[in-house]
């Protein structure tokens, strides 16, 4: 078996060389000061700066074959500090060459195209260099001192493209993430290259090796296109839209290092050597789409972001002094309620706990009535049931599919002439979307109740241009934080409130009903270690590690709204014609979209429990939201039944959540809207 040490085995062209094992070859991967993310093979730590102690390294671990990957390849860098470029691009080349030569290992310098000037079109490995900048020059530079100092080395010339690995993410896997997302990609028009693929890169360096070549080659497509016509082709040949692919000229960057306009190279040495062609671009990206995965083979509704900042933050409070009841809850807390324009804010370990304590802050209790949304999650209601009062439901809105405030006042009026009306309403915000709360406020005025805002679904949405959350129309106003919602702490949620009084009520009921506030305590403290017990509370406590992972979050809910937002819009568009209906929305809201549901028209050739199943049946994981409360089993011990919620009925047998997240590509949506124009195998199922 042979060994191939790539030295430089950080870089993208080593990473991406050994994603796929080659038969017959044992890969050591050289590092110096850049470790590695993801490690797959054997590592090896060289010293490229001591000749004699490389060629001992070398000789160590028996290599057959040094593949040099190294190289500053920043072209702005280069410019800016030539020191390290030469030193990176020439003086570690020079030392590498030597090792080599002195104990007789082939070496493969790996080059670049960037040589010449750029006023002609496939340079060829004997026509004289120009180098344009410092990035040229070292590199230019680099190849002569191998050259000089081992004649019998390969040199090879090339602009590889292909799939790095997920931390090292290459020019095609950015143009094609934008793709999936949906996002521009904006590419030189006028700037020209014959990039070729790594498979055929590697191909043609075992070729040459069998073959003991030595001296320069280009390894090059046979096609000459600019940066602009490849994002086209690679639109085409992975099946997206190309109106996500702008061009742009090179002349509209301001202070860019100039550089040349055409590095197209030929590959007539290397064919006339080899005796072989290039494959054509199209068969060199076909089998790169071949072979790249899907991130997922199953789509969830809905899902995480979690990037490598998120991670870090967490990771920050690990290690520090706090990792509960630090003052990261409190930095959390203050963020959310500026953001909304609340007040208070207190962060719990659940939205279903931050709506038990508004309850209990509310003084509900044994004998009261909480009224919410049958279309919801249980804890909207169980909150209710948590302080041993009584609760009930109100039809929903056959639009919105909130609470009906129509419903909602014809409901009071029955409640006011048997003497029972609610101390408190539930409206709960229904996929981001709020409720018509200034109707439901003014109702609340007439028939004296308190409301709590369900806003699990909302952060990020408003309502009369404010953001929701603000409790202008509510005593308390509740956000969940859990993995599938706008932003997450993967468990969590918030109260938020304006009043004075209930922000003391809320802190200590979420914390055992403990104190530590002397002007709410009974008498004069003890000392600086005193507390006092006022309430019966609980534990509900958010911690820092929680909240840390939350404040990093909340640097992009805004972006994770506008994405959603986008999602919705292309749905809106792609199902207006379908068998489903799209969601409407009121116009005094502007939704955050947590959750996109549909519902099966009529007039439709297959029923509501087909059309789930076929979902299902291929990969994508649509939901329910929600059965309605009042028809679980245990509301149904309560003498609850379908009763008088004609709304609530209709949409549950018609509603589905089809996804709905930040990073949901443009490709995974396309299939979820295929699913409903043509259902997969509806007509087999039972």
């Amino acid at each position: 078996m042979k060994t191939i040490v790539f030295t430089g085995g950080s870089s993208l062209l080593a990473q991406s060389w050994i994603n796929k094992k080659d038969p017959g070859v044992n890969f050591i991967i050289g590092i110096h000061k850049r470790q590695l993310n993801e490690i797959k093979h054997e590592t090896f730590e060289f010293n490229y700066e001591n000749i004699k102690e490389l060629k001992s390294q070398l000789y160590k671990v028996k290599a057959d074959v040094v593949i040099n990957c190294i190289g500053l390849t920043n072209i702005e860098e280069c410019e800016e500090n030539f020191e390290l470029a030469f030193n990176t691009n020439v003086t570690i080349s020079r030392n590498i060459a030597k090792a080599c030569q002195s104990i007789k290992i082939k070496l493969v310098h790996i080059s670049t195209d960037h040589l010449f000037d750029g006023n002609s079109a496939f340079n060829h490995e004997e026509k004289l260099k120009v180098p344009l900048n410092n990035y040229a020059k070292t590199k230019s530079e680099g190849e002569d001192t191998v050259i000089k100092n081992y004649p019998e080395a390969l040199i090879i010339r090339t602009n590889f493209f292909g799939l790095g690995p997920s931390y090292k993410p290459s020019f095609s896997d950015k143009i094609l993430n934008n793709l999936e997302k949906g996002k521009i990609s904006k590419l030189f028009n006028d700037v020209y290259y014959t990039p070729v693929s790594v498979e055929t890169l590697k191909s043609k360096v075992y070729q040459l090796l069998g073959k003991k070549a030595k001296g320069i080659y280009n390894i090059c497509s046979n096609e000459r296109l600019t940066k602009y016509e490849f994002g086209l082709l690679l639109a085409k040949s992975f099946g997206y839209s190309e109106e996500f692919i702008k061009p742009i000229s090179i002349n509209e960057i301001n202070n860019l290092t100039k550089r040349p306009k055409d590095m197209s190279l030929s590959n007539h040495k290397l064919s006339a050597f080899l005796c072989n062609s290039i494959p054509s671009l199209d068969e060199q990206l076909k089998g790169i789409k071949s072979k790249k995965t899907k991130k997922r083979t199953v789509i969830p509704y809905g899902r995480q972001d979690i990037n490598k900042k998120d991670i870090k933050s967490v990771v920050n409070i690990l290690q520090s002094d706090y990792v509960t009841q630090g003052p990261t809850i409190l930095r959390f807390e203050k963020r959310i309620a500026d953001y909304c324009g609340a007040k208070y804010a207190h962060a719990c370990n659940s939205a279903t706990s931050a709506l038990h304590i508004a309850c209990l802050s509310l003084g509900v209790s044994k004998g009261d009535l909480v009224w919410t949304s049958p279309i919801s999650f249980v804890a909207s209601s169980n909150c209710a049931l948590y302080c041993n009062a009584d609760v009930d439901f109100v039809d929903i809105d056959p639009i919105t599919y909130n609470m009906s405030h129509i419903a909602l006042e014809k409901k009071l009026i029955e409640a006011k002439l048997k003497g029972r009306l609610p101390k408190v309403v539930i409206p709960v915000h229904l996929s981001g979307q709020s409720c018509e709360m200034d109707k439901i406020h003014a109702l609340s005025k007439i028939y004296n109740f308190k409301i709590i805002e369900d806003a699990s679904h909302s952060i990020g949405s408003s309502y009369k241009g404010k953001p929701v959350g603000n409790c202008e129309y509510s005593d308390i106003a509740v956000f969940s934080f859990h993995p599938v919602k706008i932003i997450t702490t993967c468990e969590g949620g918030m109260c938020l409130t304006n009043d004075s009084e209930l922000s003391k009520l809320l802190a200590r009921y979420r914390s055992h009903g403990i104190t530590r506030q002397a002007s709410e305590m009974s008498k004069t403290p003890d000392g600086p270690w005193y507390y006092e017990q006022l309430n019966l509370g609980l534990n509900y406590r958010m911690n820092d590690v929680q909240a840390a992972l939350g404040l990093s979050q909340m640097d992009r809910l805004n972006d994770f709204v506008e994405k959603r937002r986008k999602i919705a819009k292309r749905y809106d568009e792609l199902l207006v014609n379908s068998i489903v209906q799209i969601p409407k929305q009121h116009p005094d809201t502007n939704s955050s979209w947590h959750l996109y549901i549909i519902r099966l028209k009529k007039n439709s050739n297959l029923s509501h429990r087909q059309l789930f199943e076929s979902f299902r049946s291929a990969g994508v994981q649509v939901n329910i939201h929600y059965i309605p409360i009042y028809r679980q089993p245990y509301y149904k011990r309560l003498g609850f039944s379908e009763k008088g919620f004609d709304e609530s009925e209709k949409y549950y047998k018609e509603a589905i959540s089809i996804p709905i997240f930040p990073e949901l590509s443009l490709e995974e949506q396309k299939k979820v809207v295929d699913l409903i124009e043509q259902p997969v195998g509806f007509q087999n199922l039972f």
